[in-house]
């Protein structure tokens, strides 16, 4: 089961990425191991009161031209909402109502699901009646806090650990001796044909259209007497037009499907190389202790002599660093060349999750 997820929505300046840093209990931008990627993520696994949840801070991808940054900020509400199991509205005292404010209050009215009030910069008990002027966004009791302070941000996440245990979570039913195997990595690269070829027939919709897998589509397989799982990580249902939106979103779709996995199976671009993206989400699924391989797809589309391969390799593990130990197959998925290996690679380096040797898969 996959975490729950906390979605901090609200126009810029009113305070959520402060917010959000208090919620998960860092100053700091978060550390990854792995060489390349971004210091300061945007979303995060935290906990209170026992109860663990993904806290995510939309803030942080608002384009900074003003020509785009209303767009922007529609995109990510609409997006938000669509991820979220429970959101957190941040508005900002001291300004007030604005229009802005009024126009995501709206959204989020239409979207029925649960959205709580956050009023920040309330630092002090002299400021809390300028709260009450926010009933007026009909989203219900607003929460006074000071995110920068800390002041209250206890009793508000009380409030919302009890927000989360009302939401119905959705019930994935799997046997439970099925090894669950996540296929991983940015549109367009090859998954749901991957899946599709691996089952032998047509579960998830393939076009050359990225993020057309709409929903997430489970798949069982049979093989040597084993059961599997095999996630394929579902595309976004509204296509943004803002790149750090669909960027931003996929990752955390990806997470999601990453914390169900017991591997992964992570696809790569072999035309576009490793982005900065791949790497933080393979960062992820060895912060979540999965197994994992990475696939190098598209490889017949890539021009090559005799050192090609050997000089991509190269370079990829120098790029991951301290994770250089994960099998990379190279493969094409549409011609079918080296599939069998990619299969092998995954068998054969988990045996500790199948309970044999790995030579009976060779």
């Amino acid at each position: 089961m996959s975490l729950p997820v906390v979605a901090i929505v609200g126009r810029p300046n009113v305070g959520k990425s402060t917010l959000f840093n208090r919620i998960i209990k860092k100053r700091e931008a978060i550390v990854d191991d792995l060489p390349g990627v971004t210091r300061d993520r945007h979303y995060a696994e935290t906990e209170w009161s026992g109860q663990s949840f993904v806290v995510v801070d939309t803030g942080g991808y608002l384009p900074q031209t003003s020509d785009t940054i209303e767009m922007a900020i529609r995109e990510q509400v609409e997006i938000a909402i669509q991820e979220a199991d429970v959101i957190l509205y941040v508005v900002d005292r001291a300004s007030g109502i604005t229009n802005w404010d009024a126009q995501i209050a709206d959204k989020l009215k239409r979207s029925q699901k649960a959205v709580m009030l956050v009023v920040n910069k309330v630092d002090n008990e002299m400021m809390e009646s300028d709260i009450y002027q926010f009933y007026g966004l009909g989203l219900g009791d607003p929460i006074a806090v000071s995110a920068l302070q800390g002041r209250t941000i206890g009793d508000m996440l009380d409030i919302l650990i009890s927000q989360i245990r009302n939401v119905p979570m959705p019930e994935v039913i799997a046997d439970e001796d099925a090894i669950k195997l996540a296929v991983v990595g940015r549109e367009n690269v090859g998954k749901s044909s991957f899946v599709n070829m691996l089952i032998g027939q047509t579960r998830s919709i393939v076009t050359d259209i990225p993020g057309t897998t709409r929903d997430p589509i489970d798949s069982e397989l049979n093989y040597q007497k084993r059961k599997y799982l095999l996630i394929d990580t579902a595309g976004l249902k509204r296509k943004a037009k803002v790149k750090e939106n669909i960027l931003f979103f996929s990752q955390l779709r990806s997470v999601r499907s990453i914390q169900r996995a017991d591997v992964v199976l992570y696809f790569l671009d072999a035309t576009a190389g490793p982005t900065r993206q791949d790497l933080r989400v393979i960062n992820e699924a060895t912060q979540h202790r999965k197994g994992i391989v990475i696939a190098v797809n598209k490889w017949d589309l890539v021009p090559k002599d005799d050192k090609t391969l050997f000089e991509w390799e190269k370079a990829l593990r120098e790029r991951l660093g301290s994770y250089s130990y994960i099998p990379i197959v190279f493969t094409s998925v549409l011609e079918k060349i080296r599939l069998f290996k990619l299969v092998v690679a995954f068998f054969c380096n988990f045996p500790e999750l199948l309970g044999e040797s790995s030579n009976r898969f060779l």
